[in-house]
């Protein structure tokens, strides 16, 4: 639908992280303009998965910058 709609932007999403490198929320910082392109960047940020690499992730915050572009 995006496509066909010629729809691009920039989304900022918020991540924040248990204490297992799991997401625990997500939350739209700044969004593109379009539903449908920021509904797509939350659920794709709900999939990210940290390693903790020996140190603690609880309550860390990560800002996903995510672009959508038509090539």
């Amino acid at each position: 639908m995006a496509r066909h709609m010629h729809e691009e932007g920039n989304a900022l999403v918020d991540v924040v992280l248990g204490s297992e490198g799991q997401v625990v929320q997500v939350s739209l910082k700044s969004g593109t303009g379009y539903d449908d392109l920021d509904s797509t960047a939350l659920a794709a940020a709900r999939k990210v998965q940290c390693t903790p690499q020996g140190r603690p992730l609880e309550g860390t915050h990560v800002l996903l910058p995510v672009t959508f572009r038509l090539h």
